[in-house]
């Protein structure tokens, strides 16, 4: 069970209509404060008019990537859009919600590093630190491996598009020779 990186899942173009829908919504109220941590928001978008058709043709991209076309999106986070502040971070956790517990699914999680805040946002998984670039994705289990960040440092937000889904137990990640940076 391990972390896939892909380098350049999206293009700068993409990056940029990203970034600005996730700070429309942050300026208009959309994505709404985490009680986990301060400086932090997200909303779930999928089945949303906030899941737009560029947010939507991207998480088909993850699902033809990875092999998830039969698989259920997630259903306790979905898709969603996360902002973190500068000082926020995501403290240490597994997401153990019954779906992942009481039967042999997984959660396998794919996020997309739209906007780093202007200094290193690695995700720091099963006590590791993987270096993820603006415009990559990394995808892992985050019901079976802890995950956390370091507190956002920089002058700008930390903004990741995640899509989720509920996988079965026998599932692997595919191998990918183009764009691995680690697994």
């Amino acid at each position: 069970m391990g972390v896939v990186v892909l380098k350049e899942f999206i293009s700068p173009i993409e990056q940029s209509e990203l970034r600005k829908t996730a700070e429309l919504y942050r300026k208009t109220g959309v994505l709404e404060p985490i009680q986990a941590g301060p400086f932090r928001f997200s909303r779930s978008i999928n089945g949303t008019e906030y899941c737009n058709a560029l947010i939507t043709s991207i998480g088909e991209r993850v699902i033809k990537s990875f092999g998830l076309g039969a698989f259920q999106i997630d259903p306790y986070l979905g898709w969603l859009v996360s902002y973190i502040e500068p000082g926020g971070f995501i403290h240490p956790h597994f997401d153990r919600q019954p779906l992942y517990m009481e039967t042999d699914k997984q959660h396998l999680r794919c996020n997309l590093m739209v906007s780093n805040g202007g200094s290193p946002a690695d995700p720091i998984i099963d006590g590791r630190p993987f270096r993820v670039e603006e415009r990559s994705l990394w995808a892992f289990f985050p019901s079976h491996l802890e995950h956390r960040t370091y507190p956002n440092g920089g002058p700008g937000p930390r903004i990741v598009y995640q899509f989720g889904f509920a996988a079965p137990g026998h599932y692997r990640m595919p191998t990918f020779k183009a764009k691995l940076v680690m697994e």
